[in-house]
C-alpha cells in the first residue's frame, strides 16, 4: 500500500493531461472570466465567418444547376450537350470546397497554436537568422487575411476557366482552401470564451451558415441570371474581400496562449494522442462525423435540381434552398438551446434521427410517387429535414468540449472536422453517380434517397454509440 499512495513526480503539463484524460469535465477554473464585451465580439466574428464560409457552401447547388443549363456561358463544351452529364464530377466541385473548408483544420490548427505560443524557431546555433525574423511576424491575422485573399483569387480564376478540371482547382481547391484559414482560426478558439451556455453560443454562431445560405443562394441566382457565370464569380471575389477582411482583422486568441509553465510555453494539443484516439467515444464520434458529413450535404445539392424535376421553375428551386437555409439557421439556435437543457447529447441523438426519417418518409416517397402530391411530400421533407439537420451542426462543438474536455478540444474538434470533410468529398460525388437517367423523372433521385437515409441513420447508430460509451465510462446520466 506504501507503494501505491507514493506521489509520481510530473511536470505541470503532464500533470494537466492526466487531469483531463481521467475527467472529462471542462477545466473552467484555468481560464481567466470573460468579459461580456469579447464574448460579444467572438459571437459575431464567428457568426459572419460561418456566414461566409459554410453559408457559400450550403448553397452550392444554385451553381451545380447553373454549369447543367443550356444556359451556362462557363463550361466549354457545356454540359447539357453532352449525352451523359457529368453530374458527379460536377457535384464534386461544391463537395471538394465544403470538404476542404472543415478537413483543412487538421493543418491550420497547429499552425495557429504554434503562432500564438511563438514556438516556431528553435533558439539554436544552426537557425538562420532571416528564418527567424520571417517566421516572428507570423501572427494568426496573417493566416485570416491569407484565407480571404485565397479565396478572392480562387473565385477569380475561376471566372476564367472553361473546364470541369479548372473549376476543381480554382473553385473547389483554392476556395476550399481558402475558407479553412479563416474558418478555423476564428471558429477554433470560440467555444473556451463560453462555459455554462456553450451550446446557446455556438448554436447562434452556427446558425451563421443558414444565414448566409439564405442571403446568397437567391443573390447568386439574380446574379447567374442577370451577369451570367464568369461575371458571378467576379462579383463574388470582390464581395469576399469587402466582407472577409475585417472578420480576418478580427481573429479571437486561444484562452490557453496565456498559460505558460517553468518549461516553457504551454499549448493546448492540437494532435489526437493513441490514448485517446483508442476511446470509444473518440472512435463513434469520427464515424458518426463521417456518415453524417457524407448524408447532411446531399439534399442541399439536389434541392434545385429535384424541384426543376418535379415541373418548378429554377428561381422557385433557388427559393426553396434559401428556405432550406432559413430554417435550418433558427433550428440551430434553437437546437443549441435545448441541448443545455435537456442534454447535449439527447438533443443530438434525437434531431438525427428525425433526419434520417425523414429522408425515407418524404424524399423518398415523393420520388417513388408520379402523383401530385410529390411536390407536397418533397415541401414536406425540406422543412423537417433542414429543421432536424440543424441540431448536429449546434450540438457537435459543445459536445467535443463535454466528452472529451475543453483542452482537448482544438485536437478533437480538428480531427472530428477533418473526417466530416473527407464525408463531404464523399457524400455527394457517389450520390451524382446514383442519380439515374433524367427520363425516369423523380423516381431517378429514389437511389439518392436511399443512399441518403442510410448514411445518416448509421451516423445516428454511432452517436448512440457515443451516449453509451460516455456513460459507462462516467455513469449513466439521463440528462447527457
Amino acid at each position: 500500500m506504501a507503494i501505491q499512495t507514493q506521489a509520481i513526480p510530473l511536470t505541470a503539463r503532464h500533470a494537466r493531461s492526466e487531469v483531463v484524460s481521467e475527467s472529462d469535465l471542462n477545466p473552467t477554473p484555468t481560464l481567466p472570466p470573460i468579459p461580456r464585451k469579447k464574448q460579444a465580439t467572438v459571437l459575431c466574428s464567428a457568426f459572419m465567418t460561418i456566414a461566409l464560409t459554410i453559408g457559400y457552401n450550403q448553397c452550392f447547388g444554385v451553381f451545380q444547376e447553373y454549369y447543367l443549363s443550356s444556359s451556362q456561358d462557363v463550361l466549354v463544351p457545356s454540359p447539357a450537350l453532352q449525352v451523359s452529364p457529368p453530374t458527379a464530377l460536377l457535384a464534386f466541385i461544391g463537395s471538394l470546397c465544403y470538404g476542404l473548408t472543415w478537413a483543412g483544420g487538421i493543418l491550420v490548427n497547429p499552425v495557429i497554436s504554434r503562432i500564438e505560443n511563438g514556438n516556431w524557431a528553435p533558439t539554436t546555433r544552426s537557425t538562420r537568422l532571416w528564418r527567424r525574423r520571417i517566421l516572428r511576424l507570423l501572427a494568426p491575422r496573417t493566416i485570416t487575411i491569407s484565407g480571404v485573399l485565397m479565396v478572392a483569387v480562387g473565385f477569380t480564376l475561376a471566372s476564367f476557366s472553361s473546364s470541369i478540371w479548372q473549376l476543381l482547382l480554382t473553385q473547389g481547391f483554392l476556395v476550399g482552401f481558402g475558407m479553412s484559414l479563416l474558418y478555423f482560426p476564428l471558429l477554433a478558439p470560440a467555444p473556451e470564451y463560453f462555459t455554462y451556455h456553450r451550446a446557446t453560443a455556438m448554436g447562434f454562431i452556427l446558425a451563421g451558415g443558414g444565414v448566409g445560405g439564405l442571403i446568397f443562394s437567391p443573390m447568386i441566382r439574380v446574379l447567374l441570371s442577370s451577369v451570367g457565370g464568369r461575371w458571378t464569380l467576379r462579383l463574388c471575389a470582390g464581395f469576399n474581400l469587402i466582407a472577409g477582411l475585417p472578420i480576418a482583422w478580427a481573429v479571437p486568441r486561444s484562452q490557453f496562449a496565456t498559460n505558460s509553465t517553468l518549461e516553457g510555453p504551454d499549448r493546448r494539443n492540437t494532435h489526437v494522442s493513441r490514448a485517446l484516439a483508442l476511446r470509444l467515444t473518440f472512435f463513434f464520434s469520427a464515424v458518426a462525423a463521417f456518415l453524417q458529413a457524407a448524408g447532411a450535404q446531399l439534399p442541399l445539392s439536389f434541392i434545385p435540381s429535384y424541384t426543376i424535376i418535379l415541373g418548378l421553375s429554377v428561381s422557385k428551386g433557388s427559393s426553396l434552398l434559401a428556405a432550406s437555409n432559413a430554417i435550418n439557421a433558427v433550428s440551430r439556435i434553437l437546437t443549441g438551446y435545448a441541448g443545455d437543457r435537456l442534454g447535449r447529447q439527447n438533443t443530438l441523438v434525437l434531431t438525427l434521427f428525425l433526419a434520417a426519417s425523414s429522408v425515407f418518409a418524404f424524399w423518398l416517397s415523393s420520388a417513388l410517387m408520379t402523383t401530385s402530391s410529390s411536390l407536397s411530400l418533397w415541401v414536406a421533407f425540406i422543412v423537417l429535414y433542414s429543421f432536424s439537420a440543424g441540431g448536429y451542426y449546434a450540438l457537435f462543438p459543445a459536445l467535443i468540449a463535454e466528452v472529451f474536455g475543453i483542452w482537448q478540444y482544438a485536437a478533437v474538434n480538428a480531427f472530428i472536422l477533418f473526417v466530416r470533410g473527407l464525408g463531404t468529398i464523399f457524400g455527394s460525388p457517389v450520390g451524382g453517380q446514383l442519380l439515374g437517367s433524367l427520363e425516369e423523372g423523380s423516381r431517378a433521385y429514389a437511389s439518392i434517397a436511399y443512399w441518403d437515409g442510410a448514411l445518416l441513420m448509421g451516423a445516428t447508430v454511432c452517436c448512440i454509440g457515443v451516449r453509451w460509451a460516455h456513460g459507462k465510462g462516467k455513469g449513466w446520466k439521463w440528462i447527457a
